[in-house]
């Protein structure tokens, strides 16, 4: 058998076909682009634009070149927590898909076999729940059935490849879905409901996490603008304006906030520890507040230095004010302190205004001032209330005075605000007033139940003990039984 004959020796057969190459290279691809120019016309346009089942190459990195790896479905793996008397929380990993305008989270299984989610890892479904199609309030008030019927509820579909919606938007960050519904405009609810257990769900991330919020307030992210944009490098988006066929894909999504007691966190069950001493580290940094520490008394003693602690004294403008205000500033100034009342958050508001909720702007520089303001201070004292919510930005080793009203709040009223400054490294005080020291005893006779024994008022609702306790009360301090608590307080910045 012959060898294959050489291309070099085939250029020398024919007449001068070497020289004439150039002219014969020109003529071909003169014919080649006038008989297929159509068809490569119509290539590019699908190329660059796309079309039905040949998505564009050249579409932006969220769209394209990712549906290779799509192709690899890895199993789903789902941890939810249904047993928490606080929140419901449900971490999933794998293919996570949402649509924001069916409120509806698809998780993607492979299904190599047995159906749909048979080879997902799944854990923490309360009993009876159904595998593969379970709902979730992404909301931290779960015990509370008024309030909860107004929150978005999730549909969670465990669902195979080809039952799947198909991507519009995918998201390389983690998503974090949760509410923005509820006692939302509630000073203390902002920080109970919804900062605090955000901070524990999304701090760890650093930044890299997607928020996706259900009953999103515009207004609310603008006050708080400086604690979100410290938890998330990426706009917060509105679940439920997304278009009807926006789908939403993720690697990693969390359902719900994780919420451990009231206006503070347990360490033990926070991711890297995060704990209440390092929020209120976190809210130093993002409002640029400068005194970490208290006053110490003792050091200014030995400094020789006449510089006296200052209190600030929390009023209120409706019910549980302090109607003899001005003695207990006095008693205050003679104890040591140099005082200031404010309400700290609600500049004069006209009386047209009142129903109105303050604008954006206007929250956020309230935010600013009121941060700025408390953080001046060396302790606080304020009748049980929203108010007290403003301890969060007072200095570690500060003293916090809670005053709380009859009807037996002494419980109720360490939970929301005796416990949380002492998790921020400060000193706290409970002053339970006696009846004598309640408005009400000036509208009920003294020997009558509302005086005498609140608990059946407890166990008749809550409605009633709010509307009696915290409605309709104001309280008169009695100076003289007062005295001890003030000259505690200033032993306590020692």
């Amino acid at each position: 058998m012959k060898p294959p004959a050489r291309s070099n020796s085939s250029k020398k057969q024919g007449r001068g076909a070497l020289c004439n190459l150039p002219l014969l290279l020109l003529i071909g691809a003169i014919q080649f682009l006038v008989i297929y120019s159509p068809a490569i016309d119509r290539y590019m346009v699908m190329i660059t634009k796309g079309k039905p089942g040949f998505p564009s190459l050249l579409m932006d990195g969220r769209r394209g070149f990712k549906l290779v790896e799509e192709e690899a479905i890895p199993p789903p793996r789902v941890r939810c927590d249904f047993a928490d008397p606080r929140s419901d929380v449900c971490e999933l990993e794998g293919a996570i898909r949402i649509r924001g305008s069916t409120s509806e989270v698809f998780v993607v299984s492979p299904s190599s076999g047995g159906g749909a989610g048979a080879d997902m890892n799944m854990t923490g479904l309360a009993a009876g729940m159904n595998a593969t199609s379970w709902t979730i309030q992404p909301y931290t008030r779960k015990g509370e059935a008024r309030v909860m019927r107004g929150i978005t509820t999730l549909t969670v579909r465990v669902v195979s490849p080809g039952d799947a919606p198909a991507c519009t938007v995918r998201h390389d960050a983690p998503a974090v879905v949760y509410s923005n519904g509820g006692y939302c405009g509630n000073y203390y609810h902002d920080f109970n409901d919804n900062i605090i257990p955000l901070f524990v769900t999304a701090r760890h991330l650093g930044g890299e996490v997607q928020l996706l919020v259900a009953q999103k307030q515009r207004w609310w992210f603008h006050k708080y603008r400086e604690i979100v944009d410290g938890l998330t490098n990426y706009e917060a988006v509105d679940l439920g304006g997304d278009a009807a066929g926006e789908v939403r894909c993720f690697r990693r999504a969390t359902l719900g906030l994780r919420s451990h007691k009231d206006l503070s966190i347990d360490p033990r069950r926070a991711p890297r520890n995060l704990s209440m001493v390092d929020f209120k580290r976190f809210l130093m940094w993002r409002y640029a507040l400068p005194r970490e520490h208290a006053i110490r008394t003792d050091e200014l003693e030995d400094a020789g230095r006449a510089k006296k602690p200052r209190m600030l004294i929390v009023t209120r403008r409706s019910r549980r004010r302090f109607v003899n205000l001005p003695e207990i500033v006095a008693l205050a100034e003679e104890v040591g302190f140099e005082v200031t009342t404010s309400d700290v958050m609600s500049p004069p508001v006209p009386e047209k205004d009142k129903q109105m909720k303050p604008s954006s702007d206007e929250g956020h520089a309230r935010m600013a001032d009121a941060s700025a303001l408390v953080n001046s201070f060396d302790a606080m004292v304020a009748v049980h209330g929203s108010g007290l919510t403003n301890l969060v930005f007072l200095p570690m080793n500060a003293v916090v005075v809670q005053v709380v009203p009859l009807g037996r709040m002494e419980g109720l009223a360490m939970d929301e605000y005796g416990v949380p400054p002492r998790d921020m490294n400060m000193r706290y005080i409970q002053y339970n007033i006696t009846a004598e020291e309640s408005t009400l005893s000036e509208v009920y006779p003294r020997a009558h139940p509302v005086l005498l024994d609140p608990m059946p008022i407890h166990k008749q609702s809550w409605s009633l003990v709010k509307d009696i306790y915290l409605g309709q009360q104001d309280v008169r301090i009695n100076v003289r039984r007062f005295r001890p608590v003030l000259h505690k307080a200033i032993r306590l910045l020692r």
